[in-house]
């Protein structure tokens, strides 16, 4: 099969190497250089789900290093001061021998490594540039170019999409009084609040907060910010100093009616956009590569390559809307009116501290998808 993808960031780029995996024929259509893909400042939380994704490629054995992993996921109800730690033993049997929840990524160090993996296959062609010249050339045409997705305005396909009330701020900050193996995440009323760690003191702050709220503290100095968080940080963890700058972005939900228009198939952020908490969003988009890989890899669908984009497309269904609701209800528990629902945030907290299959299931469902 020949197949065209338009946008070799993170997931672009692995569906590159994953079709090329299965016996495709790639042409990598990207406007932007390597240099500019790299540099760019994000942390991801890489899942389970990932990590086998990468394995199957041969790929995890030279990024593993670059990863910082954790062995506590807390979860913590800022309002109610109760916390539920989840644990490796609260992982399936199969994901518990890497001795780790997950994995903290910075975006330079993978893309890198992913960049330096397509630079060896010879099957795939980078051409720099974003517009296609012959459609006809090709069996399948890979939209990964992004939520703001040239292709897909110009083939108008219809989506369902709403911004959040809220910025999300992310500042890189060495803090004191925690283990570098611990991850955070808090839910207090402004929305949800992580802390990841990037090896050493040095964690990844990501804080989802009300419009209002995001512009006051993003026309902070460096040390009331740090000031700031030490109100929402657990007690005994210090926030010592901000490495870099402050950054803020806006949040939206987008999530397409179809994940295809003709032989065209949306891949991660063209087809799906999700609220940060609990670190789902690549994870998600490098399930829809995996899903795409597996179907081109089967001798039927090679045969028959007009049948694929509809297969994908309801194949990655059930995942998709399960996440995206998940997610969103866990910013909808986080900042529902406190005095109202207390009762049930209660209930919420101590059959997750109490029933290990509840734990179980809330952390596989993150780790490894629907």
């Amino acid at each position: 099969m020949n197949i065209a993808i338009i946008g070799s960031g993170l997931t672009g780029s692995l569906a590159a190497i994953s079709l090329a995996n299965a016996g495709c024929r790639v042409d990598l259509y990207e406007r932007l250089s390597d240099e500019e893909l790299i540099n760019r400042d994000r942390t991801y939380a890489i899942t389970h789900s990932s990590r086998r994704i990468l394995e199957n490629l041969g790929i995890w054995s030279n990024l593993v290093s670059e990863l910082v992993p954790f062995q506590y996921l807390n979860l913590i109800d800022y309002e109610l001061n109760k916390k539920v730690q989840f644990l490796i033993t609260d992982l399936c049997k199969s994901d518990q021998k890497y001795s780790a929840v997950g994995w903290i990524a910075e975006h330079k160090k993978i893309m890198l490594s992913i960049l330096d993996f397509i630079s060896e296959i010879d099957s795939i062609n980078k051409i720099p540039t974003s517009v296609i010249p012959n459609t006809n050339n090709y069996d399948l045409i890979v939209a990964a170019d992004g939520s703001n997705s040239t292709t897909k305005k110009r083939l108008k396909t219809p989506s369902f999409s709403f911004n959040y009330d809220q910025v999300c701020i992310t500042a890189r900050v060495l803090l004191r009084g925690i283990k570098s193996n611990h991850a955070f995440e808090i839910l207090n009323s402004e929305g949800p609040f992580a802390v990841l760690p990037l090896g050493g003191d040095l964690f990844q702050i990501i804080c989802s907060q009300s419009i209002v709220k995001g512009t006051y503290n993003m026309s902070l100095s460096k040390s009331l910010f740090l000031d700031y968080l030490s109100t929402i940080l657990p007690y005994g963890i210090e926030p010592d100093s901000i490495v870099g700058e402050i950054k803020s972005f806006p949040i939206n939900f987008i999530y397409n009616y179809s994940f295809f228009s003709g032989k065209y198939v949306y891949l991660g952020e063209t087809a799906h956009k999700i609220h940060p908490v609990g670190g789902q969003g690549l994870n998600l988009c490098w399930r829809d590569v995996d899903c795409l890989a597996k179907l081109t890899s089967i001798s039927f669908f090679k045969n028959n390559p007009s049948i694929i984009p509809l297969i994908y497309s309801l194949s990655r269904f059930v995942d998709v809307l399960s996440i995206s609701i998940l997610t969103d209800s866990l910013v909808r528990y986080s900042r529902m009116n406190y005095n109202i629902f207390v009762l049930p945030r209660l209930f919420i907290f101590l059959i997750l501290k109490k029933l290990s299959f509840i734990r179980y299931f809330m952390l596989n469902a993150m780790t490894n998808g629907f």
